[in-house]
């Protein structure tokens, strides 16, 4: 598995030369990149554990909670991180543009 860790040439490190994983979505990439490099979830579990320096938010919303358990190496964006995406592109629109018209 180790020669297939060349992507982790470009993770920022801490000085402590832990991987910085302080967002869920560089949670979720890291861990889909994992999984497509034959870890299961378990074993990438551990990696990140033993390997990369997390936030509270990450370890709380994907660790403690269990959501690593629904990722996928397919997956392009979990669910949640989706949902406040659009939310951001809303609000972001709304700042530019204005609100929208009401269809009373």
């Amino acid at each position: 598995m180790e020669e297939d860790l060349g992507f982790l040439e470009r993770f920022p490190k801490d000085h402590n030369e832990l991987y910085i994983v302080y967002e869920c979505y560089s949670f979720d990439n890291l861990f889909r990149l994992l999984l497509r490099g034959d870890f299961d979830h378990e074993e990438a579990l551990l990696f990140i554990l033993g390997n990369c320096s997390l936030s509270a938010l990450v370890f709380q919303e994907r660790i403690h909670n269990e959501a690593y358990q629904g990722i996928s190496a397919e997956e392009a964006l979990s669910a949640d991180l989706a949902v406040y995406r659009e939310e951001l592109i809303y609000d972001l629109l709304e700042d530019l543009l204005g609100p929208r018209p009401s269809m009373q």
